[in-house]
């Protein structure tokens, strides 16, 4: 069966890049959204199905072949606008971490980490920096606040000693193309010809 994005409504059908764009609109509001709650996070399962279900915009691909590029243009879209990393507020809620799909984060704002904890410290004060952007409920000595599980984690294992034998390895750098080609839209925060004008956007 072909990949399709489609209402559904009607069944009509959308392009990719404009069901993109319709789902990384809503899943920046369902983020500030949550931001605006002091403490009140969100799974990457319910982000998918809410972004889904407010916009009526299905695809048949699984949430997993889609989700981390709408992830991505809310990216562009914080750090075009000068906002917090909202993106930092998606969590596992297994384990309360970001994970390594946060690494995309730090590579856009250039700021790559070395290893779990410095991302999870990173994602951590997004967070806070977008609560005390959204909430009204920030308490005035709000500090930036690790996931209970991972500290845990991580202090056994470097106490028997695997977390200090690992090596540490700075995450890859793209190497960056000859030409530059494509730019973000600051407008729309898709990617556009890198001169002219944006084709979503005329």
């Amino acid at each position: 069966m072909s990949v399709s994005y489609f209402h559904a409504g009607d069944g009509g059908s959308l392009s990719p890049e404009d069901a993109l764009r319709v789902w990384a609109a809503e899943a920046y509001a369902i983020l500030v959204e949550t931001a605006s709650h002091y403490g009140h996070v969100i799974s990457a399962e319910q982000l998918a199905q809410a972004v889904q279900d407010r916009t009526s915009v299905r695809s048949t691909m699984h949430r997993a072949a889609w989700l981390g590029r709408v992830l991505l243009l809310v990216v562009h879209r914080c750090v075009a606008t000068g906002e917090p990393p909202l993106t930092s507020l998606v969590v596992n809620p297994a384990t309360g971490m970001v994970g390594p799909v946060y690494s995309e984060v730090q590579r856009v704002t250039k700021q790559p980490s070395l290893n779990d904890m410095a991302r999870e410290k990173a994602a951590a004060q997004g967070r806070l920096d977008s609560y005390r952007r959204y909430a009204s409920d920030v308490p005035a000595g709000a500090e930036p606040r690790l996931a209970t599980k991972f500290v845990e984690t991580w202090e056994k294992a470097r106490r028997t000693g695997r977390a200090a034998a690992a090596p540490r390895r700075p995450a890859p750098e793209p190497a960056p193309p000859d030409v530059p080609l494509t730019r973000i839209c600051p407008r729309c925060f898709l990617e556009t010809p890198i001169k002219g004008e944006c084709q979503n956007c005329g």
